[in-house]
């Protein structure tokens, strides 16, 4: 659990970050936009930050002394790691994700292949999939990605969006079906599309970090969706009432998830799971281990039929 501290230093960065983010759009000048936008992105990140940080430390404290040096060593690598992805996704890449990730066009593809759409999670952007999806392109895969709007919208609303990006990348690459490859918050939405439209134009399912049985920490987040990841909510229970999709699905996901917690409600019952330990939530996107594992799951032929 969070502790009240924390939950305080959280709300008052979160109060810092709507006070900016309103005059953002205000009368101010460019460059006193740039600079708020700027001072906004470096709080949202700190307020993350301090989440990982905490939860890290917090769930390494808790382990057993024997073997505390070794369990510190580790808790320490995972915190620095979670902090650089964390930089690296909200400071650098994403508020520039047009500049970073450039056309999206993927074009027509060969028969027998398939192509590979990446959704992001809650609060990011396409930017996040920059290095993953540099890797796939280099290997030959037909990788797209999608910008789910509004960011604070339900996650069916957001379902939707999904699936006229699908109905897109589909009429775009003259392919019959796709594989989704997911990061948290997106796991579930790909899961609420597939509950919506069944599994007709998706050969598979690759999940990292995803909350599938909800997270505590949404209870600190803002927007609808952030409400129906609360374990054990309405929609939560809707979702997971019915079986797996029919169709292939690997779940992703690591024992030192901060963001997911408790990290077991990554779990997928009918998935095949991959259980990690040494990364943070967001760490997990750019993971050489996680991008090779990822990758294994879409270099296997495509043997589903179009």
């Amino acid at each position: 659990m969070v502790s009240r501290d924390l939950c305080g230093a959280f709300a008052l960065e979160a109060i810092s970050l709507l006070v900016l983010m309103a005059a953002l759009f205000g009368d101010a000048a460019v460059s006193t936009r740039v600079l708020l936008a700027t001072c906004a992105a470096f709080i949202l990140v700190n307020a993350f930050a301090v989440m990982a940080v905490y939860a890290i430390l917090r769930q390494a404290a808790a382990n057993n002394a024997q073997s505390g040096a070794a369990k510190a060593r580790h808790s320490w690598r995972c915190a620095i790691g979670e902090l650089l992805a964390l930089f690296t996704s909200f400071v650098i890449i994403q508020p520039f994700e047009r500049w970073w990730m450039g056309s999206d066009a993927v074009g027509p593809v060969g028969q027998g292949r398939i192509p590979v759409l990446l959704v992001h999670g809650y609060l990011c952007n396409r930017g996040l999939w920059w290095r993953l999806r540099r890797r796939l392109r280099a290997r030959q895969h037909a990788v797209a990605t999608v910008n789910l709007q509004p960011p604070l919208a339900g996650l069916d609303e957001l379902a939707k969006r999904l699936g006229e990006r699908i109905d897109a990348l589909l009429a775009e690459t003259g392919a019959l079906k796709i594989v989704l490859v997911t990061h948290s918050m997106g796991g579930l939405i790909a899961r609420a599309y597939l509950q919506q439209h069944g599994a007709a134009h998706i050969a598979g399912l690759v999940t990292l970090a995803a909350p599938h049985q909800g997270t505590l920490i949404a209870g600190l987040g803002w927007g609808r969706n952030a409400r129906q990841m609360i374990p054990n909510s309405e929609w939560l229970q809707r979702l997971n009432a019915l079986p797996a999709p029919p169709i292939p699905i690997a779940n992703i996901w690591s024992l030192d998830d901060e963001i997911v917690a408790p990290p077991e409600s990554s779990r997928f019952p009918g998935a095949q799971e991959s259980v990690l330990s040494g990364l943070g939530h967001m760490a997990l996107v750019f993971s050489p281990a996680v991008l090779a594992r990822v990758e294994d799951e879409l270099t296997p032929s495509p043997s589903v039929a179009p």
